[in-house]
């Protein structure tokens, strides 16, 4: 009795911390969304914050649905792999045996997509993406876009992060299985796990507790553009809410879905941190297998701590939600390793004089897909647009340093060279550490 007491004392303090740092995301403006913390069946947090729409001024709920963005991709994953186990499918098949007319087709097998090593470029950096993102489009349109591109690289000899794979084994199960993406992902998983808030139609269909999407661009909320869900298929088009998840979760933790040594098989890194469908690699000195997702106004995390049966899942309706940070520190709490909660930035006016040595173009590089960020005066503003995201503001934290709300907290230096030309940036963004360097 005296054991469950104070253990219920330690779950409760648990959750009050865990709320206290969301809370602390939620009041600097950098959260909306619903958070779940679980031990197993667990539950240590379930809470909602912030609103699902402001313009209304309706709050979140533990119910409120989301979309996921690329935690699609883990789904499409799984299906692919109850066809492997199913011996209707293999990993080792081309891609020409079911798409003949996709160039490069015969070199390409499905583990280079599931894995992201086929080379094939991801199609929603391309610009004509841009212009169709809204429409609905049919799957053969929609693999169009890249279908005879050309390969960055020999399949199989590098990683590259590319959505396009995945709108290719979303083809792929349509065509092993005569049903539709969407059915696919319903009939093999939704239902049989009884996830009944989650989906793939989101534009039309009513959707009970559907949340907002919002950007914070830097000068106060927007809505965010409508991203038609069939323009990211088996990318990014499932919707989701935290409990259905934790369902999902359940039953990959049980190998409900799919065999143990068949998740196992999906959870080896083939290129740094990346395996099957889910990104791979280590917090706290424990081993994560996860996948995080984004879309204008969403944005996602989906953490399991498989060593330790701790799950975090995080969904979010504002694009600049700090995901990654709310993910190590709840962690952090769950473990009894340091955090720090969330500190205010204080911004200081500069001379948009100052900006002119920042305008170009740099490129950086991030999970081996290659962006270019683009940096303009707007006004007395520094501006930052990159291909696939709404444009962000930049506030001044010195003269050089800026801070920009994208998808996640982004810090920015901007660094001089010895002739003193301004010729790389050092940023953080959502916790990842790169440089961008100037090529215009």
């Amino acid at each position: 009795m005296i054991r469950e007491w104070i253990g219920g004392l330690l779950g409760q303090r648990t959750e009050r911390e865990l709320d206290a740092l969301v809370k602390a995301y939620t009041d600097q403006g950098k959260f909306s969304g619903v958070v779940l913390v679980a031990r197993g069946e667990e539950i240590l947090l379930r809470k909602a914050y912030g609103s699902a729409n402001f313009e209304y001024a309706v709050a979140n709920t533990p119910e409120t649905v989301f979309r996921i963005g690329s935690m699609t991709k883990p789904f499409t994953a799984l299906a692919i792999m109850q066809l492997v186990e199913a011996e209707k499918l293999s990993i080792n098949d081309p891609v020409s045996k079911f798409l003949p007319d996709f160039s490069n087709g015969k070199q390409i097998a499905l583990h280079h997509l599931l894995s992201n090593t086929s080379g094939i470029p991801d199609y929603i950096i391309m610009p004509e993406y841009q212009k169709i993102s809204k429409n609905h489009l049919t799957t053969q349109d929609l693999i169009a876009l890249f279908r005879d591109q050309p390969l960055q690289f020999e399949p199989g000899s590098q990683f590259s992060y590319s959505n396009s794979n995945w709108v290719l084994l979303g083809a792929i199960l349509e065509q092993a299985t005569g049903l539709t993406y969407g059915e696919v992902i319903r009939e093999r998983i939704f239902q049989p796990l009884g996830m009944a808030h989650s989906g793939y139609e989101w534009e039309q269909p009513i959707i009970k507790n559907r949340a907002v999407g919002y950007v914070d661009t830097g000068a106060g909320m927007l809505n965010a553009e409508l991203i038609d869900e069939s323009t990211m298929h088996g990318a990014g088009g499932l919707y989701s809410t935290v409990d259905d998840l934790h369902i999902w979760e359940r039953a990959l933790h049980d190998g409900t879905l799919v065999r143990h040594q068949t998740l196992k098989q999906m959870s080896v890194p083939i290129f740094k941190e990346y395996g099957f469908g889910w990104e791979l690699y280590s917090l706290h000195n424990r081993r994560i297998v996860a996948h995080s997702g984004g879309l204008p106004g969403y944005v996602s995390n989906f953490v399991r701590f498989v060593d330790d049966d701790v799950a975090i899942i995080i969904l979010s309706n504002l694009s600049s939600a700090a995901f990654p940070q709310m993910t190590e520190a709840l962690s952090a709490i769950v473990f009894d390793e340091p955090y720090q909660l969330p500190s205010a930035y204080t911004f200081i006016h500069v001379d948009p004089a100052v900006f002119a040595d920042y305008v170009g173009d740099y490129r950086v590089t991030f999970f081996g897909r290659t962006s270019i960020l683009k940096f303009v005066i707007e006004g007395d503003k520094l501006v930052m647009t990159v291909q696939g995201l709404p444009k962000s503001i930049l506030s001044a934290i010195s003269e050089t340093k800026f801070y920009a709300r994208s998808k996640g907290d982004v810090e920015m230096t901007f660094v001089r060279d010895e002739k003193g030309h301004i010729s790389t940036i050092d940023m953080n963004w959502a916790g990842h550490l790169q440089t961008a360097v100037r090529v215009k």
